[in-house]
């Protein structure tokens, strides 16, 4: 292969899609990218444009902002053609960004946004009807996408065609997540413009074909670990074997995957950021996370590791190799379900609801000298801790982002949590910190569906539900429950306001009683199917052969149901998990049932029930009947979680822009529906009240009974002289003033 027939190109995404149709050859894989891959990928993608939309200067100039690399591809062109290419390297990327253009697309559609619309066009088709990644297996899903219909898989389907529309349907739900209407368009011009791939272009398919073999077949590139390895062998003198069988071992212990080649570098990422970070220092954490190897040779003297002591360097690899041995039960955990006598099902809940950070966390408590029981215990409570940190905050509609996380574990539980010496120090930190949290039956009144938060309420349902079943002694699967292929979630109200008019007069306060958590349960895929438009009366029969919490709406079902009497009788649930008759009113039903959910919450996620030591003053809070009684520990005054969330509604209350307790309006189709700011910068809607909205987006499409709303245009505040004033032109009024950071172009 010669070495002048190889060429390489850096492309931007616009110029790598524009009028360029891509296919594979018959030796491909499948798409087979899942759940983490993807979230990886949109996640890194979307926390590098908020650094990059957090700079006015480059704002300014989006020409002058880095690049940001997506790796390499390897391709040849067919017969001369420079208007198709096939992939011999890199199809799961591609059909991942295709799916991310033709979600961002639909989003754009449904927010009226013309020009972002006609950019992407350009990269999902070549020609307005051939789509630009033409895998003939993936039309029919693509079709479906693209047309906005749900696709509905088939017996014979291939695992590339049911992939590609459960990955589609992640990330909608990360994109709305992640990114709000006003910043939409300016990602998706940084995405096109900024996000960089490098081509390595092949003479021709055989030739292709041999570079695929190369990469594939003959050993990968050194990686960090292995750079980092290389640094501290040279620098330990004689006991060089020594050093690498240690190394070796650790690679090991972390090797509960074979599967899963970045499992090393993960866990000295993490060891790194959990013990040697200097407090609160992003730029340190982003060095480690870019590339940890040079980190390290940057920091020597500040990690003691100095080329005159020898035993320094074998030091620090037999440290690690301690912490590995002892994170290796915790690692294991985040990669199966293990329930009873393990109880460290929340380090896998928190893996699967993206919670990665935990681990860094965990490694915190870690000290490599403890006993393997206390370690994992360690490992357990902040994990507990976490799982039930991001409950509460779902419950209360606020951000669970990526970013949030990272504060949560990088400035608040790192630190302190470095200087526990045992488990009782971890637990009466943890419990102290659990102390000051909301109560979620006080700010959750009104919580449910809203935007794409169904992940979330799912993991809500799928708890509350499986603790149910477990205490009335019934089978059940967390992992069945947790799963949107198997359960769907189930609303006891089908969308016909018109059956309910009479009781409640207006469609916004009707939208809102139906998704709340009180309105909503699981039910099998198929049985969810098959009840379709059912009036509640009809279907409470049919709840009987199912879980407790739609059984029991029945009015014969506690009977001959011993188990399920002593569930309600010890935790005083007579009045919520209860039969309703078939003329209650939805709102008696849905306030009845929100109560019971609320009430399940503090059982399940009461702090002494998952280990953590409450202070003194707290024990006037019972802990649940089932929970073994502990005498609280002193503890050190822990610090302050903020709850402020970090929207521009939020900023301008801090600014003293807005007042707590200030009204907005929005009008839609000649209807003024009003709304009042919070002090946390929530959204709470005047028809309902309960639980704000973490975003104007979300507050306007509930009151719109559309999916998306461009939140900051569409509300207003009205002067003294009833003049109204959006809040995008408050906003930019408050940054010309300089009351403001100049944050937005």
């Amino acid at each position: 292969m010669a070495t002048d027939e190889i060429k390489s190109q850096g492309f931007n995404l616009k110029e790598l899609f524009r009028d360029v149709s891509y296919e594979i050859d018959y030796y491909q894989r499948d798409y087979t990218w899942g759940e983490e891959e993807v979230r990886t990928l949109l996640r890194d993608l979307c926390t590098s444009f908020r650094h990059w939309g957090s700079d006015p200067a480059l704002l300014r100039r989006p020409g002058n902002a880095p690049q940001y690399f997506l790796g390499p591809f390897v391709y040849y062109e067919q017969s001369r053609n420079h208007n198709r290419r096939c992939l011999v390297d890199g199809q799961q990327r591609f059909v991942t960004l295709h799916l991310i253009f033709l979600q961002l697309r639909a989003r754009a559609q449904d927010l009226g946004y013309t020009r972002p619309v006609d950019r992407l066009n350009r990269t999902i088709t070549t020609d307005g009807h051939h789509f630009s990644v033409g895998i003939s297996d993936h039309e029919p899903v693509l079709r479906a996408i693209s047309q906005g219909r749900t696709y509905e898989p088939g017996a014979g389907d291939s695992l590339s065609r049911r992939n590609l529309w459960a990955r589609s349907q992640q990330i909608a739900a990360l994109l709305a997540e992640e990114l709000d209407s006003e910043r939409l368009d300016r990602f998706i011009d940084w995405l096109l413009d900024r996000v960089v791939l490098v081509g390595i272009r092949a003479v021709n398919q055989d030739h292709g074909y041999r570079m695929f073999e190369t990469m594939n077949d003959r050993g990968a590139r050194l990686t960090a670990v292995d750079l980092l390895k290389s640094y501290l062998l040279s620098n330990v003198g004689s006991r060089e074997d020594e050093l690498n069988t240690n190394w070796q071992e650790m690679l090991r212990e972390l090797a509960t995957d074979r599967e899963d080649a970045g499992a090393p570098a993960r866990f000295i990422k993490a060891a790194l950021l959990a013990r040697h970070v200097r407090p609160r220092d992003a730029d340190d954490r982003r060095q480690i996370d870019n590339n940890l190897n040079v980190w390290v040779r940057k920091n020597t003297d500040h990690l003691g590791l100095h080329p005159d002591r020898p035993e320094n360097f074998m030091r620090f690899v037999t440290s690690l190799l301690d912490t590995a041995r002892l994170f290796r039960p915790l690692l294991a955990a985040s990669r199966e379900l293990k329930q009873k006598d393990d109880r460290l099902e929340a380090v896998f809940f928190n893996e699967r609801n993206g919670l990665q950070a935990q681990a860094v966390a965990m490694l915190s408590a870690i000290r490599p000298d403890d006993l393997p029981a206390d370690a994992k215990e360690k490992g357990r409570l902040v994990a507990n801790f976490i799982d039930r940190w991001y409950v509460l905050r779902v419950l209360q509609d606020l951000s669970v982002q990526t970013s949030d996380v990272a504060n949560l574990v990088h400035d608040t539980l790192v630190p302190r949590l470095r200087a526990c010496h045992n488990v009782t120090d971890v637990a009466a930190f943890l419990g102290g910190l659990a102390a000051q949290d909301a109560d979620p039956n006080a700010e959750a009144t009104t919580f449910g569906l809203r935007g794409n938060n169904s992940h979330q309420v799912r993991y809500v349902l799928a708890r509350t539900t499986g603790f149910v079943e477990e205490k009335c002694e019934r089978p059940g699967s967390i992992l069945a429950y947790l799963d949107n292929k198997q359960f769907h979630i189930e609303h006891l109200w089908a969308k016909h306001h018109s059956r309910v008019e009479v009781e409640i007069p207006d469609p916004v306060v009707f939208r809102t009683r139906r998704n709340q958590l009180g309105g909503l349960g699981l039910l099998p895929g198929r049985e969810n199917s098959s009840f379709n438009d059912l009036p509640l009366a009809q279907k409470i029969p049919l709840y009987r052969r199912h879980n407790t919490l739609l059984g029991i709406l029945a009015a014969d079902f506690d009977l001959r149901n011993p188990p399920l009497r002593a569930f309600i009788k010890t935790h005083h649930l007579d009045a919520l998990l209860r039969p309703f008759g078939p003329m209650e009113a939805m709102t008696k039903v849905v306030e009845t049932r929100q109560s019971l959910y609320l009430r399940l919450c503090a059982l399940i996620w009461h702090p002494e029930r998952l280990g953590l030591r409450l202070p003194a003053l707290q024990t006037a809070c019972h802990p649940p009947h089932d929970t073994e009684q502990t005498a609280p520990q002193p503890h050190a005054s822990a610090p302050r979680t903020t709850r402020r969330r970090t929207t521009d509604v939020a900023k301008m209350l801090d600014a003293g822009v807005l007042k707590p307790g200030t009204p907005i309006v929005l009008t839609y189709r000649s209807v003024d529906h009003w709304a009042t700011v919070d002090a946390d910068g929530g959204i709470v809607l005047k028809a309902t009240g309960g639980t704000a909205y973490g975003r104007v987006d979300e507050a306007g499409a509930v009151v719109r009974g559309t999916k998306t709303c461009q939140g900051m245009n569409e509300w207003r505040i009205e002067d003294q002289q009833g003049v109204r004033v959006s809040l995008r032109t408050l906003r930019d009024q408050a940054q010309a003033s300089g009351l403001l950071g100049r944050t937005r172009r």
